[in-house]
């Protein structure tokens, strides 16, 4: 029973020292393990810049959570710093979360806002795309000299904007179109989708891939050098019991070799090992961490990384694919998304849209799919599947803000797939208007 006339708070941390650096993508480390190849490419690749040559465009791809970013700004870092000491000119930019962008046209308004002043930002809207892109072009002619743009998670540039964005821009002072003539271009791509250039249309690959860079996952051992680091300064001294790290790191190891999977654990076992009260962070801990890391992993997609229409495309994957004697087509997928989008009171987009959809799920790892061609019927068809355990998503979903878009009878559903008895039930046929829905939205 909980005291009301007591304050619950405690206001001392017997295990955090800084929960920081556990967060990885807010925490710059002073050491870098494990990239010494990847650094030497880096460098060779932007070494044109010192030199007085023009600078090269650079793709850097990879899983997540495996140093990219981080080694990016790195090498930024040392490569103005360079610049400065030899009063080289050169201006960078970024990197810019490619994922925080729906549009090309927002995408470029805020590259535009990096150039300007606070006082001479432009609005969010009221231009065309041709007109933010030609007032980009103004600005990186405005600063000239070497001006390198660099773009995370550039994957998720929409599907439609691809080719022409990644084409034009790095080759945009070769163009006697766009007010460019004394500025030198250059670009770094950073991707989480290892297949994203086999997308784009061949020209633009030549442009893109002018220097390639692939990273990797770590290994355990890796792993536990780098999970290690941060341990030390996140953790008070002595409250981590000497299996915890090599847990986290074997852990990781077998799943991603992702760094941000093991910072996630070890910051769960800390939390799990306050709450109790402990004196420190044991293995029953860590252990626990991992058993519940996979569905927090899935919150983090619906509640941070996805759009709300990819959110329900996901969701509506899963349905599919847990549904008895259905397969995980685009019709059904598309039949399912409107239901749930309806019964949750979100706006239903067309049946093209969700082709754009799937394949943003697909560049983000999360779901894949499988072209069936249809014989004698002629045609193809593509059936999906999910990446994670459909357990895990359904269980995240539950948990985010899209659980009024989740059937009530899901758990039922969900328990015969798990015991491989959904054979037991019939799937709808949306032709027929007297037969009784499978799902239940409330």
């Amino acid at each position: 029973m909980v005291d009301v006339n007591e304050n619950p708070f405690d206001g001392t941390d017997a295990i955090f020292e800084r929960k920081q650096p556990l967060k990885k993508d807010t925490f710059t480390p002073d050491t870098i393990f494990h990239r010494d190849e990847e650094i030497e490419f880096y460098i060779n690749a932007l070494q044109d810049v010192i030199v007085g040559h023009d600078p090269n465009n650079v793709f850097v791809y990879g899983p997540t959570g495996v140093g990219k970013t981080a080694v990016t700004k790195w090498v930024r870092d040392k490569l103005e710093e360079k610049a400065e000491a030899e009063d080289i000119p050169l201006t960078v930019v970024g990197p810019i979360n490619c994922r925080n962008y729906r549009s090309a046209y927002a995408l470029v308004n805020t590259l535009v806002n990096e150039f300007r002043d606070p006082e001479n930002q432009l609005p969010e809207s009221g231009y065309s795309t041709d007109s933010v892109f030609e007032f980009l072009y103004e600005e990186i002619e405005a600063v000239g000299g070497n001006v390198l743009i660099i773009l995370d998670e550039i994957d998720n540039i929409p599907a439609d904007a691809r080719n022409d964005f990644l084409y034009e821009l790095p080759r945009a002072e070769a163009n006697e179109n766009t007010p460019i003539t004394d500025a030198k271009v250059g670009l770094i791509g950073i991707s989480n989708d290892l297949k994203f250039v086999d997308v784009l249309e061949p020209k633009v690959k030549s442009t893109l891939g002018e220097r390639e860079i692939k990273f990797g996952p770590y290994d355990a051992t890796e792993l536990r050098d780098i999970l290690g680091y941060y341990a030390d300064i996140a953790f008070r001294e002595g409250v981590l019991g000497e299996d915890v790290v090599p847990l986290a790191a074997a852990f990781s190891a077998q799943e991603r070799g992702d760094v941000r999977q093991g910072l996630r654990i070890l910051e769960k076992a800390g939390e799990y090992a306050r709450m109790e009260g402990a004196d420190g962070v044991t293995e029953a801990h860590t252990r626990r961490a991992t058993d519940t890391i996979e569905t927090d992993e899935l919150l983090d997609y619906f509640e941070h990384d996805l759009s709300s229409q990819q959110a329900l495309t996901y969701l509506a994957t899963t349905l599919a694919l847990i549904e008895p004697k259905h397969e995980a087509s685009t019709k059904r997928i598309y039949n399912l998304y409107s239901s749930i989008a309806e019964s949750s009171g979100r706006r239903v987009k067309s049946e093209r849209k969700i082709y754009e959809f799937l394949d943003q799920l697909s560049m983000q790892g999360l779901v894949r799919s499988a072209e069936r061609n249809l014989g004698r019927k002629g045609g193809r068809k593509y059936i999906y599947e999910v990446t994670d355990d459909p357990t895990d998503i359904i269980n995240a979903a539950l948990q985010s803000s899209y659980s009024d878009a989740v059937p009530s009878n899901v758990n039922g559903i969900l328990e015969h797939y798990l015991e491989d008895e959904a054979t037991e039930f019939e799937a709808p046929d949306t032709t027929d208007d007297e037969q009784q829905n499978l799902w239940q939205f409330t």
